[in-house]
């Protein structure tokens, strides 16, 4: 009889682990607080966000977006300090993914070039935090229901949740001629515990995950603020 129950226990609790795996949500979500890095030169203007913007926002109210057709880019930059572990290759990839993803997203709409000229904003970029999550101890405390608990706790306590990964980054859009800042941003972002994806192998997939969602949001919103 006890191993009946046992073995009834075993399968609740694999469903459970496995309902929880498919249900399809954002992979990712906006933490409570964010630091700010020293890589924008001037956070005087930047306001509290709302809704579903950046944390910290500036918009320029002058700015006229819809006069601006193409992008000078710079480099993504890492820009974080000491305590961060990431380094060599892991650093290089994630710098290179959120360069080619915003890319990505906004060629569509601009004309990306390689030197400051008329009707040109330029993008400037940071990553000013961002880790990996811990692949078995994520994969662990997702499954384990012990870990559940543990990792409610914890997602109470701080706003994260257990083992997962986070990134951080900062962006200003000026006037590639004058200098004029046009917008600013900064913002963090933190993995989801179930998020009916099977990347949890990936190291960096919640990294990742928050770059395109930067991305897209980026995108729709130079979008809206062409139509004012």
């Amino acid at each position: 009889m006890r191993n009946s129950k046992k073995v009834v226990f075993a399968g609740i609790t694999v469903l459970m682990v496995f309902l929880f795996l498919i249900t399809g949500c954002s992979s990712t979500f906006q933490t409570r607080k964010v630091e700010t890095s020293g890589f924008l030169s001037n956070y005087s203007q930047l306001k509290k966000g709302s809704g579903d913007e950046a944390q910290l926002i500036y918009i320029n109210p002058q700015a006229d977006f819809n006069a601006y057709t193409r992008i000078l880019m710079d480099p993504v930059k890492f820009y974080s300090d000491k305590n961060c572990k990431l380094e060599g290759e892991d650093k290089k990839r994630i710098v290179d993914y959120l360069h080619a993803t915003i890319i990505e997203q906004l060629k569509t709409n601009y004309t990306f070039v390689n030197k400051p000229s008329a009707e040109t904003m330029r993008l400037r970029v940071a990553i000013t935090d961002a880790s990996g999550s811990k692949v078995v101890m994520d994969t662990i405390s997702s499954v384990i229901p012990i870990g559940m608990a543990i990792g409610l706790v914890k997602k109470v306590a701080t706003g994260t949740n257990l083992s997962v990964g986070k990134a951080r980054i900062e962006l200003e859009i000026q006037d590639s001629q004058t200098g004029e800042r046009l917008a600013a941003a900064v913002d963090e972002r933190a993995g989801r515990k179930y998020t009916g994806k099977f990347d949890k192998f990936d190291k960096y997939h919640t990294v990742e995950d928050a770059f395109d969602y930067w991305a897209k949001r980026l995108q729709k919103r130079l979008a809206e603020l062409r139509q004012l």
